[in-house]
């Protein structure tokens, strides 16, 4: 028995220092990123709600595989997307456009961060009554956009009954 115990913990221990290892080269500088290879496309664009410019708002342009750009807009309602927290723009291909004023962009660490799966499907559930933006733009949104380098700017007039853009 005690043999398998070291030998869990020894596997336990390997797999941190093995995840430590992989995620710190991972940080820093961003000097050993090609990024040009990617291809990223300078996006911008303005919000409103009603006709309203919408100030605080969070616009995300989530790919199939569920990964995300994001921009916050300002009291104009401009936005400029990045694709991290060190480099503007968008990978070219087709994309979900979800807009809110309660979501987080995870470039600051905040409360509840960490929180298991659950969680984070008992939030989905439960609408947050401080959300402006209707589901139609966000949690069910069905705005498409597909990024290349022939379209840059995207503007979405929001309407609050959530009618088709």
């Amino acid at each position: 028995m005690k043999s398998t115990i070291t030998s869990a913990a020894t596997l336990a221990w390997t797999s941190c220092l093995a995840l430590a290892l992989a995620t710190s080269a991972g940080c820093g500088s961003g000097d050993g990123a090609d990024y040009a290879s990617i291809g990223l496309v300078p996006i911008t664009g303005t919000v409103t709600l009603d006709g309203q410019p919408l100030e605080g708002a969070v616009v995300m342009f989530e790919a199939p595989d569920t990964t995300f750009c994001y921009g916050t807009t300002d009291a104009e309602g401009h936005y400029e997307l990045k694709f991290n927290s060190e480099v503007m723009g968008v990978p070219p291909g087709e994309k979900v456009v979800r807009i809110s004023t309660t979501a987080s962009t995870g470039e600051v660490d905040t409360e509840g961060a960490d929180d298991d799966d659950d969680a984070v499907a008992r939030r989905k559930k439960k609408r947050d009554p401080n959300e402006q933006v209707p589901e139609a733009y966000n949690e069910d949104s069905q705005i498409k956009a597909t990024v290349s380098d022939s379209q840059t700017v995207y503007d979405f007039a929001l309407k609050s009954d959530g009618s088709p853009l």
